[in-house]
Order: structure tokens, then sequence, then C-alpha cells
């Protein structure tokens, strides 16, 4: 608040032409009575304005052509001329082609009477600052719409690893509301096996200022896991990490699905046993260990005795039962090291590594051969299903995966030619 004596009056005029040179618009206006009317313009109000010194004298209705604007900016001026009170307000300034957004402030300037006879009005341009905060505004807006209508779980996170904002879409997807994630770090949440990577690709990320994609599992609130594809953006402010917004999805189905078909390509899709892909794996494995460690690697081939007989009577629906209810049978024979596979048909491959004299090879054979000896029940029908053995040994018979398959084929030759023995061991002798 400004105070002047009659006197000084002039003086008042010759201070507030120092506006000239000052960038914000400032107006000097004379109350009388219901009407305030122009003293001064500075240079920077004509420049905005498109006003000229043709104003001095006039009343805001006469300057200012929309009759309602006009109303209330006069209203304003008389508030502060009543009131003696300064007032801060944000209007729009319209020069005829243009808009502008000024940031107004009305200061009262008293008489030595205490009396309002002039205020002067300081007008900021914050149009740059007003597009800039409306576009903000427009973006927060958006932010929000997006946020909590996308499946997606949007996260805000600090570079110290606080999770600042969660989407709503987190209690669809994990079972806890957005606020229980607020003030937490982000591994938390992340399953334990997972928290280490998940931290060095953090840290990686905040490095080198890189948006990073990563899938980790997620902890549900039912305790079950959830996979996660995880998009993790930097957003930089003078060129450091300012915050991490992450957008992650519910990939569960699209790993399991890739995990199915990792499995058809190892696994055989009636009995679940490995294929002949994964068996030639794991009996390669297995010469590998034995010429380190200089044991043995037994191999069985096994083919059913009369499967044709079990399809021809009961159905090929039977037989593929009696084909899963084997291999169950096989894999309780044999070492959690051992490896039963499946050729196809009722043909099976038994891989033994480890081995450390040949009788643990033809115990395991033996245990084969009786288990089955016992008829088999599969949907209530009794059914009795034997299989033929043939056993090669590396290095005894081979000491090349290829041949000491060739030998446990021949040695199955010789099994189903004479049926009255448990196994056959590979002879080179015998044709």
């Amino acid at each position: 608040m400004f105070e002047y004596s009659h006197r000084n009056a002039e003086s008042l005029f010759d201070f507030v032409r120092l506006f000239d040179y000052v960038e914000d618009l400032v107006f000097l206006m004379g109350v009388q009575g219901d009407q305030v009317i122009y003293e001064y313009i500075n240079q920077a109000a004509k420049n905005m304005t498109a006003l000229s010194d043709w104003v001095i004298g006039k009343t805001v209705s006469q300057v200012v052509r929309a009759k309602a604007e006009a109303a209330a900016l006069n209203g304003q001026y008389l508030n502060v001329a009543i009131m003696k009170k300064s007032i801060h307000f944000t209007h729009t300034i319209n020069n005829g082609t243009e808009l502008y957004t000024g940031d107004t402030t009305l200061y009262p300037l008293l008489d030595s009477n205490g009396e309002c006879r002039f205020i002067l009005g300081i007008v900021r341009d914050v149009t740059e600052k007003h597009l800039l905060e409306q576009k903000l505004l427009e973006t927060e807006e958006l932010f929000r719409i997006i946020t909590e209508n996308t499946m997606d779980v949007i996260r805000i996170i600090d570079p110290n690893g606080m999770i600042q904002y969660s989407s709503p879409s987190s209690e669809v997807i994990a079972g806890y509301n957005a606020d229980f994630y607020k003030g937490k770090h982000f591994s938390e949440v992340i399953h334990k096996d997972d928290r280490e990577r998940a931290k060095e690709q953090f840290q990686l990320l905040i490095a080198e200022k890189r948006s990073a994609v990563v899938e980790i599992r997620h902890i549900h609130k039912n305790g079950y896991s959830i996979w996660k594809e995880v998009v993790a953006t930097p957003i930089l402010e003078n060129d450091q990490v300012k915050s991490v917004v992450t957008s992650s999805r519910d990939i569960t189905e699209r790993i399991e699905y890739k995990e199915k078909l990792s499995k058809m390509a190892f696994y055989d899709y009636l009995s679940g046993l490995p294929n002949r892909r994964l068996i030639d794996d794991r009996l390669e494995m297995a010469i590998h260990l034995a010429e380190r460690t200089g044991k043995k690697v037994g191999l069985l081939f096994l083919d059913g005795r009369d499967f044709k007989t079990i399809n021809d009577q009961f159905g090929h629906e039977m037989g593929d039962e009696v084909i899963k209810a084997a291999a169950r049978i096989l894999e309780k024979c044999v070492r959690k090291v051992d490896t039963v596979g499946r050729l196809g048909g009722d043909e099976y491959v038994v891989v033994l590594p480890d081995i450390s004299q040949d009788e643990d090879i033809f115990a395991v054979a033996s245990r084969i051969s009786e288990a089955l000896d016992e008829p088999v029940t599969v949907k209530n029908t009794v059914l009795n299903f034997m299989l033929d053995i043939g056993i090669a040994i590396y290095p005894t018979h081979a000491n090349q995966k290829k041949t000491l398959v060739n030998c446990a084929d021949h040695a199955l030759y010789q099994a189903k030619k004479h049926r009255d023995a448990v196994f056959k061991v590979f002879d080179p002798e015998i044709s």
C-alpha cells in the first residue's frame, strides 16, 4: 500500500513514469465515484494491449469494448478503493488480435487523509506459463484416465527404488490396492528369486539413463506368483534421473505357453517322458561324465510284447492308457539321476549314468521285469503287459554314443528272440 499527500500528487506521476522501463504492464487508475479512469499506462502495456495515450482520461467502460469484461474489471478496481486492500487475480487480455493471460495485482494508493484516489495495477504476462500449466493439467488428466482404466500396472518409482504411485489396476492384477505399494521399495513385492536381478537392472537403468524391459515374478496377495513383463523408462531432469515410470502386464499365460512349447520339443506328448531328442542329450552327457570319472553308463532298450493285441482287443484309447501306465512303472524302478524316455509306440529307453559296476545295471533291469510281471489294471481292466529288455554298457561294449545305441538295439533284438530270459546283454558273438 502506498501513501502520498495532495501536495506531492505530481511526484506520484513522475514516479510511475519510471515503469516505462519495466517489462510488466503498469496502469495508474484514478477513482472518480463509481468509475475508474486511466491516468497512465507504461510502454509495455501499450505494446501488448494495442492501447495508446488516447485512453488517458477515459473510463474503463469507454476503453474495454466487451461490456461484461469492462464491468468486471471496473468492479475489481472499485473493490480495492473501497476495501483499501490489494487484490490479486488472473484474467485474459484481448488486444483485438491475440489473447494473453495476465497475472494482475491491484494496489490502493492512499492520500494523507486515508482516501484511495488512485490504484496502481501491475500485470505480468504469464501466457506461456499458463499454457504450460494447462498442458500439464491436461497431461495429468490424461495420465489419470489412462492409469485408472488400463489393465497394465503403472508405477512411478524414485531413484532410490521407492514406489511413489501405483495405478488402481494393481488390485485387479495382484490383489493389493494401490495404496499398499506407496512408500515400499519395488523389490519387496518381487519374488525372492528375481529380486537381485531386478535391483541390478534398476541400478543399470539409473546409471545408463536408458529404458529397460525385464520379465520378473510378482507376488500376489494370495501367495502365488504372477509373471510380469515390466517396461521401465527413466524421467530425466537436468540430465539426471528424477523418477522411473514402469508399465507392467501379466504375462503368466504367455510364459506357461512358452514352457509348454519348450516341453513339447523335448517331451513325449502322451507319456510325458523325455523324447528321442532329450534322450540323445542325456545319453551324451552321461558318456561325457563317465569319461571324466571312469565310471560306466547303462543303456536299456525296451519293447512291449504283444502290444498290438491290446490295441486290437480293447481299442487305441486303452492302448494309450497302457503306454502311460508302463511309463509310471518304469519311473518308479530307477533313480532320480536316471532318464526314462519313450521312442514311440511301446518302445522305451532307460539311461543309467554314473554306474560303478555292471551288476547295478542288471539290478535295474530285474526290478523293471519284476514290476511288469504283475498284471496292470487300466480303467478297471486287468492286463498283462511285458517288456523285452536289451542292455549295452559304456565303455564295455562301445565308447561312442552311436555305437552304444546300435549295441543296445542288437541286445533288444536278441531279447525278443529268447523270451525266456529276463533281459539280454549285448554279445558281439551272437547275431
